[in-house]
C-alpha cells in the first residue's frame, strides 16, 4: 500500500478514463483496502476545502467540521449503496468496487479542484459537480461497460445522491436546537 504512489494513478486514472481508455482501469486498485486509501484521501480533500472556505468565511466550529464530515460519509455510504444496487440490477458482471473506487478518488480530486472555484462564489463550484458527473459517467462506459444511455442515467442517479442526500441531512442538522 502506497498511498501517494495511489494517489499519482488515481490522477492518471482520471485522465485516461476522460478520454475514453480502457487501460483507466489499472490505474484504481478495486480493492477494499484500495477504498480505505481512496477514502482516506476523500476526508483529506474535504478538510483541505473546509480550511480554504474557512480562509473566506471565517474558521468553523469543531461541530460544524464534524457535522459535515458526517454528512459527507452518510452521502458517501449512500453513493455505495446506490452503486452496489445498480450493479445488481442491471447484471454487468463486474464487482461494484471496478467503478466504485474510482467515483470516490473522482469526489476527493474534484474536492480539490473545486478549491478555486470556491473563490469565485458558489454557483461556479456547480462547474465541479458537473465535472463529477461527466466523469461518473465515462467511468460506467469505460471501467464497468455500461451502455452510454445505461451510464448516463447512472451518473444522473449519482447525482441526485450526491444533491439529495447532503441538503437532506443539512435541513435535519438545522433543526438540532444550539447547545448556546
Amino acid at each position: 500500500m502506497n498511498p501517494i504512489g495511489d494517489l499519482t494513478r488515481a490522477w492518471r486514472g482520471l485522465v485516461l478514463t476522460a478520454s475514453g481508455k480502457p487501460e483507466a482501469a489499472a490505474q484504481f486498485n478495486p480493492t477494499p483496502m484500495g477504498l480505505a486509501v481512496a477514502l482516506g484521501w476523500f476526508l483529506l480533500a474535504i478538510i483541505l476545502s473546509a480550511a480554504a472556505q474557512s480562509a473566506a468565511m471565517g474558521l468553523p466550529s469543531a461541530m460544524q467540521l464534524l457535522i459535515g464530515i458526517f454528512i459527507q460519509a452518510v452521502s458517501v455510504a449512500a453513493l455505495g449503496l446506490v452503486t452496489a444496487q445498480s450493479f445488481h440490477f442491471l447484471r454487468l458482471g463486474v464487482a461494484m468496487t471496478t467503478l466504485f473506487v474510482p467515483i470516490v478518488w473522482f469526489m476527493a480530486l474534484v474536492q480539490v479542484l473545486a478549491i478555486p472555484l470556491s473563490i469565485l462564489g458558489p454557483n461556479a463550484q456547480l462547474i465541479a459537480v458537473l465535472a463529477l458527473v461527466a466523469l461518473i459517467w465515462r467511468a460506467g462506459v469505460v471501467l464497468a461497460g455500461m451502455r452510454t444511455g445505461v451510464a448516463i442515467a447512472f451518473a444522473l442517479l449519482c447525482l441526485m445522491v450526491l444533491v439529495v442526500v447532503p441538503n437532506a441531512l443539512y435541513i435535519v442538522f438545522l433543526q438540532i436546537p444550539s447547545p448556546a
